[in-house]
């Protein structure tokens, strides 16, 4: 990717990158730099650790790219006038701080693929005898599926919506590491990319020790969920399937993953049971609910950024839905929904003002330092979306499934409830279940909405597809 400076993300122990800060585009000592590094099988495990190091960063997943901007443009919170997201909230994609968020979320994300370009062009030609058990198999599927990953969700932000301009210029899918320029496919053919590597990681992840419930411990196994596991693999295709709007695909890997997890004696995604939620003090409380996360990030002192956005020391930056906006997505008055555990437990008063709770770390806290990546519950939505008309019953047992989880068991819904009706019932329950998660902006755009829900504007692709960097679109010839 030209005019993209690719930096190594070795994570050597209690360090982050190497200390000489090498530069993988500086030939030829950065070579040798990667052969020595690439050696063994710790080097392996050590570029993944930097590319999930660096997912945690504030540019990415450990803020724009879930409870910051993206959820901003999903319209989640009710901003001060003087917040620096603002003009993102208004769709103002030229503003200078906006562009810099936007700008930043790219450059960070394609440094990620970078890196996982390496991992890969190094691991096919490594000798298998370096590896233990199988692990080379593991980390050639995690690498692969965190490369998909990333491309799917660098394209439901900056390319138009399949639903839309399947045929419309996408952002460029990269498969090497090099300084030649990638060129664009259409959105259909690059989700294609996607897909097939999502396919390839889940054989290779075949090996993943979480799906080896004879030999491995429930705990190891439950290890695996902060890193690009199996079951990852196949939620991002189900994600990536119903995105491209083949939904007979896309149901077929959400059965795949639901069936699983219905059998309790090897699921690793158990309900959250209310014991874990009703608890005596609250540094207790899983508002996270993290049995049930299928990928997640494990950020070292979280409390540091998400202080500043969900606490008094937010000051005008503070993100959070006003009460009336809350109390409207909850169904609080309308429905009598207070009790939704989202709702109960996901905002809390710190002095004489009321904030959004979902990710307060406690000191001491059980469930600090978790940002969830992929939930299962998306899983169980897809399904049903897809049912809406062919299955209505289905429909409402999978919705009341994970509403008897939040603590709304006392509020079925109705299976003789219409697909418009069911249709509905999913909108509401994923801004439910995502607040604060970027989710709605994504679903939003996959169905071509004209509206986002609280949104200023009417919506379309000036507000669907951010603007790619402007060295990108001037050197990529974009």
């Amino acid at each position: 990717m030209k005019k993209i400076t690719i930096q190594i993300l070795f994570a050597i122990p209690l360090l982050m990158l190497v200390a000489c800060t090498e530069w993988l585009d500086v030939r030829p000592k950065s070579e040798i730099v990667a052969d020595l590094h690439f050696s063994s099988e710790t080097g392996f495990r050590d570029q993944l650790t930097g590319v999930y190091s660096h997912m945690s960063r504030t540019q990415m997943y450990g803020r724009d790219m879930s409870f910051g901007l993206v959820s901003v443009l999903s319209q989640d919170y009710d901003l001060l006038t003087n917040s620096d997201y603002r003009y993102a909230a208004e769709y103002n994609y030229s503003e200078i701080n906006t562009k810099n968020m936007i700008d930043d979320a790219w450059s960070s994300t394609y440094n990620c693929i970078a890196n996982l370009n390496i991992l890969l062009e190094y691991i096919d030609a490594a000798d298998p005898d370096l590896f233990s058990d199988r692990n080379k198999d593991v980390y050639k599927g995690e690498a692969l599926g965190l490369r998909s990953f990333l491309h799917l969700d660098m394209l439901r932000l900056f390319s138009p919506a399949p639903s839309v301009s399947p045929g419309a210029a996408a952002i460029p899918y990269v498969t090497h590491y090099g300084k030649a320029v990638t060129g664009q496919l259409s959105v259909d053919q690059t989700l294609e990319f996607i897909i097939n590597d999502l396919l390839q990681a889940m054989e290779l992840l075949r090996s993943d020790p979480i799906l080896d419930h004879a030999n491995v411990e429930y705990t190891a196994r439950r290890a695996r969920k902060i890193y690009f596991n199996y079951w990852a693999a196949v939620a991002t295709l189900t994600r990536a399937y119903m995105y491209k709007g083949d939904k007979i695909n896309a149901l077929k890997y959400a059965n795949l993953f639901i069936e699983t997890d219905s059998d309790s004696s090897i699921t690793n995604f158990g309900w959250t049971h209310f014991t874990a939620v009703e608890t005596t003090y609250e540094y207790e409380c899983d508002r996270i609910f993290s049995n049930e996360l299928v990928f997640y990030l494990n950020i070292n002192d979280f409390n540091n950024i998400v202080k500043y956005y969900f606490t008094s020391a937010a000051g005008s930056n503070t993100l959070t839905p006003s009460e009336e906006k809350a109390d409207e997505i909850f169904e609080k008055t309308s429905k009598g929904y207070g009790n939704d555990y989202r709702m109960l437990k996901g905002f809390a008063y710190e002095g004489e003002r009321k904030y959004f709770w979902k990710y307060h770390q406690y000191e001491g806290g059980k469930f600090n330092n978790i940002l969830p990546m992929i939930r299962k519950t998306e899983i169980y939505y897809i399904a049903a979306e897809i049912l809406k008309e062919s299955d209505p019953s289905r429909v409402a047992e999978l919705l009341n499934l994970v509403r008897d989880a939040r603590n709304l068991d006392d509020f079925h819904l109705d299976e003789d409830l219409s697909a418009d009706e069911l249709d509905e019932e999913v909108r509401k329950e994923y801004r439910k279940e995502f607040l604060g998660e970027g989710h709605m902006f994504y679903f939003y755009k996959r169905r071509n909405e004209a509206r986002i829900e609280g949104a200023p504007i009417n919506a379309g692709n000036d507000v669907y597809v951010l603007p790619m960097p402007d060295n990108e679109v001037e050197f990529g010839n974009r």
